[in-house]
């Protein structure tokens, strides 16, 4: 019988290294993806989801029980994710090398849909490129807000308490985010459609 997501939390917060696993296996695709979008490396990807796993068994006992662990999760994913650019002074680089699972599913399914017009799936092909193009060339703070809410369909509440922001914060940097995103696109797509 599987234990639940609570009991792994207290048995972890023993000592009991093996409850560490299951909570791994049910986490790492999102920090994956999340850490994979922040950072738009691989190899960086890995690094950072490696660091959240590690910081999880080490802070474990910081967790206030009731609270949300996925929140928790996604504040020290983030947190690392943000932390590990900027030590490597990285210089924005081009999009994303690679979708993420989701995106490669939903660019699978695109694909079979308009299997029959090569116009539209260039055209629509052309416009991911500049979309992601223009979410990386957004300041991390406006990028990360843009990925939680938009790619995480994450609610301004949980974003805020994962960012130790107020809602507020949330939507300002949301709506500028959102403004820059209309202004570098606008030459791609009507500015409603941002």
């Amino acid at each position: 019988m599987e234990k639940t997501e609570a009991l792994l939390i207290a048995d972890l917060c023993e000592g009991d290294e093996t409850a560490l696993a299951p909570l791994v296996e049910k986490y790492k695709r999102m920090v994956y993806r999340l850490a994979m979008q922040i950072t738009k490396n691989h190899a960086d990807a890995d690094d950072v989801m490696q660091e959240v796993f590690i910081k999880v068994y080490r802070s474990i006992r910081t967790f206030r029980k009731g609270a949300a662990f996925e929140t928790w999760l996604y504040r020290i994913a983030v947190n690392e994710a943000l932390n590990f650019v900027k030590r490597r002074k990285r210089q924005r680089e081009s999009a994303l090398e690679a979708a993420s699972e989701a995106e490669y599913e939903a660019i699978t399914r695109y694909r079979a849909q308009i299997a029959n017009d090569p116009h539209v799936h260039a055209e629509k092909a052309e416009l991911r490129h500049h979309v992601t193009e223009a979410v990386n060339n957004l300041p991390p703070k406006h990028r990360t807000v843009v990925i939680l809410h938009e790619f995480e369909a994450l609610t301004h509440a949980e974003i805020a308490s994962i960012l130790n922001c107020s809602e507020g914060t949330v939507r300002s940097r949301l709506h500028y985010a959102r403004k820059k995103l209309r202004t570098m696109l606008k030459s791609y797509v009507d500015a409603s459609d941002v």
